[in-house]
């Protein structure tokens, strides 16, 4: 695949990332659609764990510190809870390399799975990419009946054009209803990652505002390739988007590695923290590097987005 076919995929996640609203189209072609983020409110989705990789879920406001460019922002809303609902935007290769060793069944399975665990509120969408195009099979719904049925009559076709393909995708279509947000990309990553230019990278990763779980469905045999049969793939480049977007990859195998995979994920999102602040809307739109620490220093490890693209956040105010 071309450089190009791979921007495509990684621009559109960017977009999917911004999505305000959802607009009923059932398995249609996604149209191309351009965001502004001038004064967009920042959301900064926050996992905190201990050295130990345990869960610290018992942290308030007042333990948090955002810090942009390397200055403090006030911190405009917050929220915790384990039970809040979770908008689950599912992206599927169904391109014809999935068909090998059972890849796409083996994330259909992952899919189930991952719905099997759904708590009240929660709502779900399905897309498939496959050449150059994205399409919506099912729309975000709370009842998943639907995007189910319409998972088993999938077949994988065509070539892989992984970041081609989602580049096309209207971020007006992909917005769940719930402030917790993820998108759950399932891929083999059959590209060549290594003509993706620095720009590509930088611009989607400055744009990307919902965590991306990063499911690479690679065959029993990805273990015994060698340094440079891996950089055929292009799972470095999927690694990179889910660190800089908070979120996390996974590499799957076998059946035995789809539950533990799937309460993975699902146990982060219900141990997210929201946090968020609004921009001035005044100034250039830029890229914002951001760093969220919490009360507990170096006995936490904290994960979150690394930045924003917009305007200058609103100054920190301290009463004297």
């Amino acid at each position: 695949m071309s450089s190009r076919n791979l921007s495509v995929l990684l621009s559109a996640l960017a977009l999917l990332a911004g999505a305000a609203r959802a607009r009923p189209a059932q398995d249609a072609p996604v149209g191309h659609f351009t965001a502004t983020a001038g004064t967009e409110y920042v959301q900064l989705p926050v996992v905190v764990r201990d050295r130990k990789g345990g869960f610290v879920d018992t942290l308030r406001e007042e333990d948090f510190h955002v810090w942009v460019d390397g200055k403090p922002v006030a911190i405009g809303s917050f929220e915790k809870s384990d039970r809040a609902p979770v908008s689950f935007a599912i992206l599927l290769d169904v391109s014809g390399s999935m068909k090998i060793a059972d890849k796409l069944d083996r994330a259909r399975e992952m899919i189930q799975r991952l719905v099997g665990l759904r708590q009240p509120g929660d709502d779900f969408a399905l897309f498939t990419f496959s050449e150059e195009e994205v399409r919506v099979v099912a729309n975000f719904d709370r009842d998943p009946s639907a995007l189910l049925r319409q998972l088993l009559f999938l077949k994988p076709v065509g070539k892989t054009a992984l970041y081609d393909a989602v580049i096309q995708t209207s971020n007006e279509l992909l917005a769940g209803g719930n402030t917790k947000k993820a998108i759950l990309l399932f891929t083999d990553g059959v590209d060549n990652a290594s003509q993706l230019t620095t720009k590509d990278i930088e611009r989607v990763m400055q744009n990307e505002s919902v965590p991306v779980y990063a499911i690479g469905m690679k065959n029993a045999s990805y273990t015994v390739l060698n340094e440079e049969e891996r950089k055929e793939l292009s799972l470095s480049a999927l690694d990179l988007l889910a660190q800089a977007s908070g979120g996390r990859m996974f590499l799957v195998s076998g059946d035995e590695d789809l539950r533990p995979i799937a309460n993975a994920i699902d146990g982060e999102l219900r141990r997210q923290y929201v946090l968020g602040f609004q921009p001035s809307g005044e100034g250039d739109v830029r890229y914002w590097p951001i760093v969220v620490t919490v009360k507990g220093g170096g006995t936490r490890v904290v994960r979150a987005r690394r930045g924003y693209r917009g305007t200058a956040p609103i100054p920190l105010t301290v009463n004297r």
